[in-house]
């Protein structure tokens, strides 16, 4: 993966969330700015998701904690081998909102 295809990764998975969670009804609201998504949910509490260029990996900040992801096999995987959406989808349950992605 080039850089390139590194940010339309990630681009696509932050389009992805915002169209889960207005799809789903989610009380979330989602800004971009540069190399950081964020989502704050209903209670004021947030989940950042943001690019890590020089490393090409995704970072996921919560209430469970940080948690990394590497790009292996077509998935954005942690290295205890969760997948990207498993470990957003337990984050949003934290902090409030059942969706699923």
């Amino acid at each position: 993966m080039n850089v390139a295809e590194f940010h339309q990764n990630i681009e696509q998975i932050w389009q992805k969330i915002e169209e889960e969670l207005e799809e789903q009804g989610a009380d979330v609201d989602c800004e971009t700015q540069g190399a950081v998504f964020t989502m704050t949910f209903g209670n004021r509490t947030q989940i950042v998701i943001n690019k890590q260029e020089p490393l090409f990996e995704l970072w996921l900040a919560s209430k469970l904690g940080g948690f990394h992801f590497a790009f292996k096999n077509n998935e954005w995987i942690s290295n205890d081998g969760k997948t990207f959406w498993k470990s957003l989808t337990e984050s949003c349950a934290a902090h409030g909102e059942t969706v699923q992605f």
